[in-house]
């Protein structure tokens, strides 16, 4: 079986930064502190991979605001964070969940970008009366 190398294209989209809104909710607390979501996300991240799978996994919190954060990880760490956070449901014996939620500035430029490839393509099949 012959291996697919990646474009160079492909390769820096992967290695882009990419930045997400995470928000720690307790049934009986409205606004998590800085350092309980820290310590939630270090745990999702460890319980799902374990200790040696979650060092290649790399999260920084950029700000804190209101009991959101904004962390920033690699795109090729996006799924990998998401599922982590997502699974995880207790937190110092008490039920928790996490809202994630995705920035997207690139993904909208490039989709304004691909609708308007779009459509020129229209314009250019439609047929003329």
């Amino acid at each position: 079986m012959k291996k697919r190398h990646k474009s160079k294209a492909a390769q820096l989209a992967a290695e882009r930064d990419v930045e997400l809104y995470v928000r720690l909710e307790f049934d009986d607390q409205v606004i998590v502190e800085e350092h309980l979501l820290r310590n939630a996300i270090e745990r999702s991240i460890n319980t799902l991979f374990g200790e040696i799978g979650s060092q290649s996994i790399h999260v920084e919190i950029v700000s804190y605001k209101y009991g959101t954060a904004l962390i920033r990880t690699k795109a090729k760490m996006v799924n990998q964070v998401r599922c982590a956070l997502a699974f995880y449901g207790m937190h110092e014996k008490r039920e928790c969940a996490f809202r994630i939620d995705t920035i997207s500035k690139e993904n909208n430029e490039e989709e304004e970008e691909e609708e308007e490839d779009e459509d020129e393509e229209r314009s250019l099949t439609m047929q003329m009366d």
